[in-house]
């Protein structure tokens, strides 16, 4: 965490960017152990409503949630997070089809643990990034963590990027 960022939640008591970043790698590293193998690229995008739903009884779990669909806003589309947003903690992205959005990943994740499917993150990352192309198919996970692809046979064709 830079030193500014420190003061600047210290001081303000707000989360900087390397407070989420930080959250988004810790949540993925105890995912990871519990045999959930999430990663940071736009075919995650298949698999957020799932681990929310998976996850929705869980509270303590939805900010994690957020921070790690924010990190991949940032780290797969090149946004930023923007310090002090009022609407809470959103992510800036810049898209050639529609320009500069603000994305609100922590907001998403409660919505939807709360609302259902009627409040599709896919849905809305379609919407806002393009991404996933067909926000009707998306992935789930066994019980033991594994990831089941929308696709026939429930794998990744050969043809789409990992």
């Amino acid at each position: 965490m830079s030193l500014l960022s420190s003061l600047f939640r210290n001081v303000l008591g707000k989360p900087g960017a390397a407070d989420y970043r930080d959250s988004a790698e810790h949540f993925v590293r105890v995912m990871r152990e519990h045999g959930v193998a999430l990663g940071w690229g736009k075919e995650e995008l298949r698999f957020v409503d799932a681990l929310v739903e998976r996850l929705a009884s869980h509270d303590e779990f939805r900010d994690a949630v957020g921070c790690w669909l924010g990190e991949i806003f940032v780290r797969a589309f090149g946004g930023e997070w923007a310090p002090g947003h009022a609407l809470g903690p959103a992510v800036r992205v810049k898209t050639p089809e529609k320009g500069t959005r603000h994305l609100f990943p922590l907001g998403w994740v409660y919505r939807r643990a709360d609302g259902g499917p009627s409040e599709s993150i896919a849905a809305r990352c379609h919407k806002e990034l393009g991404e996933p192309d067909d926000p009707a198919r998306l992935g789930s996970f066994t019980d033991e963590g594994a990831r089941v692809w929308p696709f026939a046979g429930g794998r990744l064709p050969d043809h789409l990027p990992v």
